[in-house]
């Protein structure tokens, strides 16, 4: 019986792993060490840390607007830059770090850093879909587009109190 419980546990930490992998794209057809190194160059911690801070300029110019998204997205920086900081040749991937939080089994605690790299990915994928609308239709209303992204990106994954806070900033 005991061991019957701790493969579901294995396998369930398994399964978040692959989904978090997947969620950044992480995984790619192939194998071998050239593999390995794309990987690893795609899973960088320090690229993800920049992408994301670079995110964080662009939505200052576009004011108050995404201010929720902004905060979220600096305390997941701020999050995944401390733990980098501890060690940043043990931490230098995002694989490492969610291996290691799933082995830990702290990966889906709402502090861990597995989830501030899976939130900071979707943040990107909310701003690419608003930025590529942006510029198809530049003359078109930021409220409709912010909506139009949102509703694509994240609302999928938030609760109704989330979807309710990003609509009330929305609206102002």
């Amino acid at each position: 019986m005991e061991t019957e419980i701790e493969r579901e546990k294995m396998e369930r930490g398994k399964s978040e792993l692959r989904v978090a992998m997947e969620e950044l794209c992480l995984l790619s057809p192939g194998d071998g060490e050239e593999q390995e190194q794309e990987q690893q160059l795609r899973s960088s911690t320090m690229d993800l840390l920049c992408v994301s801070k670079q995110l964080l300029h662009v939505l200052d110019e576009i004011g108050p607007t995404l201010l929720v998204l902004r905060q979220d997205i600096q305390q997941n920086v701020q999050r995944l830059q401390d733990l980098h900081a501890r060690d940043s040749s043990k931490y230098a991937t995002l694989t490492a770090i969610v291996i290691e939080e799933v082995e830990e089994g702290t990966s889906k605690k709402t502090n861990s850093c597995t989830r501030a790299i899976i939130w900071l990915a979707r943040s990107i994928n909310f701003s690419v879909h608003l930025l590529e609308r942006l510029m198809k239709n530049p003359d078109s209303s930021l409220k409709k587009m912010v909506e139009e992204a949102y509703n694509s990106t994240l609302k999928p994954f938030h609760g109704w109190i989330s979807s309710a806070a990003y609509r009330l900033q929305i609206v102002r």
